[in-house]
């Protein structure tokens, strides 16, 4: 493996890091603009733009600092309880129309992928038939994504510890990927590391089962810790005392990556960085010790026999 650099587009999860930047103007603008000036970032991931002038600014902001972004409407799915698995046809096209709309302030916005989940589990309904309705939805997303030219993600959740999504094992999404490949065009998996756990699976296992699907991929920790109050989908900082994931896990994460071809195609693949700021922590803190994670990470990995990457 060459020079990190030229084989991974690595990127940030924004709304995690600066949460009062969704009702706070200024902050949005200044902590935008600080990730758009680090040039560690090619991408930023972002949650919707409410106003047409923001997205506008956004979207030239994005050309003149040579960026991309990913649209996450995960904050619209959760902030809007929506269903994209309901038996009620009203709610679930409810929400169909809703994330089309905001594929439009996607496009609007300048960012060329899109990212999407699951709705919540229904224990007292049956699995099977949730996903059957599941794969129909995705099927109209992924012909709306693909109109507008944009990549459409799915999130894998946890289903049973804190979000509780029907979408979430890796087994399931390789099941459900292998039913919809051959309908589906801009359709793929987005796994994220700090799901794992909460999963209950092994880190080696999830890329196994997703490598045939992965678009985009995101390191993170979490706690497992029921008395921890991050315990759960939390997000807190790697290396967090009562948390999973710090260098070695993200070591093994990368490694199994490279193992199965993630890391070595030929365009460059897709590494969001995904943590959630707590009561009196610094984002910029947090960041610089991601980045320091991360690449003490790449450099454990092994390649044709050798350890590390230039």
């Amino acid at each position: 493996m060459g020079n990190w650099r030229e084989k991974l587009e690595i990127s940030i999860v924004h709304p995690g890091l600066w949460p009062s930047s969704a009702s706070d103007v200024k902050e949005w603008e200044h902590s935008v603009r600080s990730v758009l000036e680090d040039p560690f970032f090619e991408r930023i991931e972002i949650a919707p733009i409410a106003d047409q002038q923001r997205r506008q600014q956004f979207n030239e902001w994005l050309r003149i600092a040579n960026m991309k972004a990913t649209y996450l409407l995960q904050p619209l799915i959760f902030g809007n309880g929506y269903d994209l698995q309901s038996s009620d046809t009203g709610e679930k096209m409810l929400a169909v129309n809703r994330i089309i709309e905001a594929m439009d302030e996607a496009v609007e916005s300048g960012a060329d992928r899109v990212a999407v989940i699951s709705g919540p589990k229904a224990p007292q309904e049956d699995t099977e038939a949730q996903l059957d309705r599941l794969c129909d939805l995705l099927l109209l997303l992924d012909q709306a994504a693909t109109e507008r030219k944009l990549q459409l993600d799915l999130e894998l959740f946890d289903t049973d510890v804190d979000k509780k999504r029907l979408f979430g094992d890796s087994t399931m999404a390789a099941k459900l990927m292998g039913r919809l490949e051959k309908q589906t065009t801009n359709l793929s998996l987005l796994v994220d590391l700090s799901h794992v756990p909460l999963l209950r699976e092994t880190i080696e296992d999830t890329v196994f089962n997703t490598k045939t699907w992965l678009g985009h991929v995101h390191i993170g920790n979490c706690s497992t810790k029921r008395d921890d109050a991050r315990y759960g989908d939390k997000h807190p900082y790697f290396g967090y005392p009562n948390g999973c994931h710090h260098v070695t896990e993200v070591t093994r994460f990368l490694q199994a990556l490279h193992d199965v071809g993630y890391l070595t195609l030929e365009r460059k693949a897709g590494l969001g960085i995904e943590i959630m700021t707590a009561v009196d922590e610094e984002p910029g803190l947090l960041i610089a010790g991601a980045k320091r994670t991360l690449i003490q990470a790449l450099q454990n990995i092994k390649v044709d026999g050798r350890k590390g990457v230039s």
